[in-house]
């Protein structure tokens, strides 16, 4: 829950931080190299500002005047140019919980117009549809629909020139957060890549590889509309993939690192090209301490009844670009004497169990001493199960405890 809270609020700043750089930003810099045929485009802020390029919305909206069961699409270029004879799909899905989803795909080419129609659609509201176009490396999509039943849609979708290198320009800048939490035996990371492309080109990474700390774990890309995310590479880190249009372009993900219960933790990640701002923040206890290397101070701050340590850094248009960080928690909470007793305690009874458990089988007839022997190890299962679900026991232990208790058990089955 805290982990969702902080990076809300890192979020939030990265996004304040895009609309400051943005603003801010000083005109005197060399013009970006892009490619081969992109369009001039002027400045929508007037003299003094960047040629920050402010990308046309795509859009899918209901039309009275198709008739139903028909998507027209338009295909535009940066510029609002209409593209003739571009190669548009169609992708179909129909959803069924007997029979699982199918997928279709049609394909058709605009007209000199710039113009196609897809015709003879199911209206049904089990169906959905989405309108996508390649360009070289890069694809272009709207955002899935479903088609009303008295009327037809009208799709509006721009596709742009396609680089895949970014030029040293202002136009071009991400935004980096962090959320951490500690979770018994790993630090759970959450982390958002907030990429701004002011250009009229589409990037399209090749290779480009955020390392991460080794010994890294259970990285996962959230789910999104778009194709861009990342994909584990192992012993490297997380490599960016999919297209970053013009315009604001978000990543998601998170990762594991293992945390073997010491005072202190420390570990450096890679950041995206073109970095200029950064924030990192952690739930903390009352003794937990936040440094990244070059930072301020951290600062204390209080969400919902919860503790977390913030800092953040924003690079001038001057500064070279963030290349990594270097994330230090000290202070963090290790195994006490609390701990220790209870372990013991628990090492007793165990002992004192299987010692009762030994005299009985001596007076006991072999049958009855089966039956409650494999009653009270099935009674410390369910009850390792409840803790272990209650937050009470950590996964170490649980693992631990219960294979003890499925030998034992074993060993009575097996000896009968």
């Amino acid at each position: 829950m805290i982990l969702s809270i902080l990076f809300a609020a890192a979020v939030s700043a990265a996004s304040a931080s895009a609309a400051h750089s943005a603003s801010a930003a000083p005109s005197a810099k060399p013009a970006p190299s892009l490619p081969a045929g992109h369009p001039t485009v002027r400045s929508p802020r007037g003299a003094g500002s960047p040629n920050l390029f402010r990308p046309p919305a795509d859009t899918s909206d209901e039309d009275p005047k198709l008739p139903p069961g028909v998507i027209r699409v338009e295909l535009r270029d940066p510029l609002e140019h209409l593209l003739a004879h571009r190669t548009v799909e169609l992708g179909i899905v129909r959803q069924s919980i007997a029979k699982g989803d199918t997928h279709e795909h049609r394909s058709a080419s605009t007209d000199d117009a710039g113009v196609v129609d897809f015709t003879a659609l199911d209206t049904a509201g089990a169906v959905a549809y989405r309108v996508t176009v390649h360009e070289d490396l890069a694809t272009f999509a709207a955002t899935p629909f479903r088609l009303p039943t008295d009327h037809g849609m009208h799709v509006v979708l721009h596709v742009y020139p396609v680089m895949t290198s970014l030029p040293n320009t202002v136009q071009i800048g991400a935004r980096v957060g962090f959320g951490m939490e500690l979770k018994d035996d790993r630090l759970q990371i959450q982390e958002e890549i907030s990429f701004y492309n002011g250009t009229t080109a589409a990037w399209v990474p090749r290779d480009v590889v955020l390392p991460l700390p080794e010994g890294f774990t259970a990285l996962n890309s959230m789910q999104q509309m778009s194709d861009i995310g990342v994909d584990a590479v192992a012993g490297r880190g997380a490599r960016l993939h999919g297209t970053f249009p013009p315009g604001n372009n978000v990543v998601q993900f998170s990762w594991q690192l293992p945390y073997s219960g010491t005072e202190s933790l420390d570990f450096e990640v890679g950041m995206p090209p073109a970095t200029r701002y950064a924030i990192v923040q952690s739930a903390a206890g009352d003794e937990m301490k936040l440094e990244v290397a070059g930072f301020q101070d951290a600062v204390a701050r209080s969400q919902q009844g919860e503790r977390f340590l913030i800092t953040e850094k924003r690079l001038d248009d001057n500064e070279a670009p963030l290349r990594s960080l270097h994330i230090a928690l000290h202070g963090l909470p290790t195994p006490g004497p609390t701990r220790l007793v209870a372990t013991l305690l628990a090492a007793l009874g165990l002992a004192s169990g299987i010692y009762i458990a030994m005299q009985k089988r001596d007076k006991d007839s072999a049958k009855t001493n089966a039956k409650r022997d494999r009653a009270r190890i099935l009674d410390e299962i369910d009850q390792l199960e409840v803790a272990h679900a209650a937050g009470d026991v950590g996964p170490k232990t649980y693992e631990r405890a219960r294979r003890e208790l499925v030998d034992e058990l074993a060993s009575l089955l097996a000896s009968k």
